[in-house]
């Protein structure tokens, strides 16, 4: 019984791992010399992988595309917006790894819940608990800060910034076209979505193409197994994993543990050689527990609703 009440939480850390760590892999392949591969084309293939990934998952669970069409059909417009903000957060999140460090990138991805609660206060009239509002007072105290220390310090890691700021903002609109996604099946979701988005990549490559953008792509052991990492482990198997822990555990709970992702990529960052400075790193602990306050007490009013 208590292997089996660990099973969701066991589930969680290898997620966390999975997706903290994936930052690490981008950052290696693409910011730290010898270049291996571009962060766009980390970005295709990462999704092209997964979508691989689940097209395998549903070839399991006998979905054939009849199946897929009809269980999509009364989403079909949410699903492909959600497509679009999320092809746009890989291309701007392995982009910005060209530039600035895993742990960076990561810290701001993840400061997402603080666009997330604005939209549901606003928007969605969502009632806003003090635990909330403190929350994200810290969490955007802590984020001007480290992002302010990080252009201070980082000197020329200005463009980095900015992609990182865009793939936040991408992926604070997929997480609320999620809103909008509830009671569809959540791996055929996964499935079509990342099929699409990797469809929607091609064009930025293309356009990056003709503007004389020099695209990196070296095929060794070493890219072929991180590529390989990204989309069939961090884009393939953490999200079988996530959707299993959510049936255990519902949504809200499961999410609120993944503000703990930044840890894992910022000890890459020690271990990259890039370890960010005191200052910074508090600033970014700051942010990334805000969050997690944010995370949790939308845990709690789903268990009171």
């Amino acid at each position: 019984m208590l292997v089996k009440s660990l099973r969701p939480y066991l589930m969680l850390a290898i997620i966390i791992l999975l997706w903290g760590v994936n930052y690490v892999v981008s950052r290696f392949l693409s910011g730290i010399p010898p270049v291996r591969v571009s962060g766009i084309m980390y970005a295709f293939f990462r999704y092209f992988l997964g979508a691989m990934t689940m097209v395998g998952v549903m070839a399991y669970q006998r979905k054939g595309p009849r199946t897929i069409a009809e269980e999509i059909r009364p989403y079909r417009s949410i699903l492909l917006l959600s497509a679009f903000v999320s092809a746009l957060f890989v291309i701007f999140t392995h982009i910005s790894a060209e530039f600035i460090p895993c742990g960076t990138t990561s810290i701001i991805i993840n400061l997402c819940p603080i666009v997330v609660l604005l939209y549901g206060a606003i928007i969605l009239r969502e009632p806003l608990t003090s635990k909330k509002i403190f929350g994200f007072l810290l969490g955007l105290m802590g984020g001007i800060v480290f992002l302010w220390n990080s252009l201070t310090v980082s000197e020329g890691f200005l463009w980095g910034i900015i992609l990182a700021l865009g793939g936040m903002f991408a992926w604070a609109a997929y997480t609320i076209t999620l809103h909008y996604l509830e009671g569809a099946d959540r791996f055929v979701v996964m499935t079509v979505k990342h099929a699409t988005s990797t469809v929607m990549i091609i064009p930025f490559i293309l356009f990056m193409i003709v503007e004389g953008a020099s695209l990196i792509l070296i095929w060794d052991v070493v890219s072929i197994l991180g590529l390989l990492f990204a989309g069939v482990l961090a884009s393939g198997l953490a999200y079988i994993l996530y959707f299993t822990a959510i049936e255990y555990l519902g949504a809200p709970k499961a999410s609120s543990f993944l503000f703990l992702v930044p840890f894992v990529s910022v000890a890459g960052d020690f271990i990259l050689g890039e370890p960010p400075v005191l200052i910074t790193l508090i600033a970014g602990a700051v942010a990334v527990i805000g969050v997690g306050l944010v995370k949790m007490s939308d845990t709690e009013q789903s268990k009171k609703t």
